[in-house]
């Protein structure tokens, strides 16, 4: 599940109008705010597990697992992509914050290591990717490049400058870790192409505007 630009900004740490629309968004799910557990992001690598909804934010984390119910994970994107896991078998669900930092760093690693500390099993995982920038806008520099030279197929030229396509590689990251081609579902939507969701590249804010991504297993 994940909040569109109409519900309104939804960063962890904003002002209150951020607070009472995460509230709201909340609410509107059928979800207590108590057991939400948010990430305060640091664009990297961290896994963090989650045991109860007591601490409601995790600092300096990227990504998040549970095996509990009841607790309802979440992230803020504005172009970074929403990576859900789900393993069907253990019952252990998961959420990454995929930018190109953390993928180039292994966030996708890591989580499907801390997945597997917990029991699940990649032939068992069932993996979504949300809304982020796609390879269309994703332009980058030389230095960017150089941090997905493993992944060539995965860049491309037009008029000299450089694009990535970020779901490729999450793909081709999953699929070598084991998790099937045909239990990955891709929405492809665009944030910078969708006038429905904040994006911060083509909006260019003062102050960052994000969607919330949200996954948790009821009793």
């Amino acid at each position: 599940m994940m909040s569109e630009k109409s519900d309104g900004t939804m960063r962890l740490l904003g002002d209150g109008a951020n607070r009472e629309n995460r509230n709201r968004f909340f609410e509107k799910a059928g979800i207590d705010i108590r057991q939400a557990v948010g990430a305060k992001l640091e664009n990297g690598n961290n896994v963090k597990i989650i045991f109860d909804s007591q601490e409601n934010i995790i600092n300096q984390t990227d990504a998040l697992i549970t095996k509990k119910k009841n607790i309802f994970l979440s992230i803020s994107v504005a172009d970074c992509i929403p990576v859900f896991f789900y393993e069907s078998q253990a019952k252990i669900i998961g959420l990454a914050h995929a930018g190109w930092r953390g993928i180039a760093g292994g966030v996708i690693e890591n989580t499907m290591k801390k997945i597997t500390e917990l029991g699940g099993m990649a032939e068992n995982l069932k993996i979504a990717l949300g809304p982020g920038i796609n390879k269309c806008h994703f332009e980058v520099g030389e230095e960017v490049v150089d941090k997905f030279k493993n992944y060539k197929e995965y860049i491309f030229k037009k008029d000299k400058k450089y694009f990535i396509d970020l779901r490729g590689i999450i793909k081709k990251k999953l699929n070598k870790l084991g998790v099937k081609s045909e239990n990955i579902e891709d929405c492809n939507i665009c944030t910078f192409c969708s006038k429905n969701l904040f994006s911060f590249r083509r909006d260019k804010p003062k102050m960052v505007e994000a969607m919330v991504a949200v996954i948790g297993m009821r009793e």
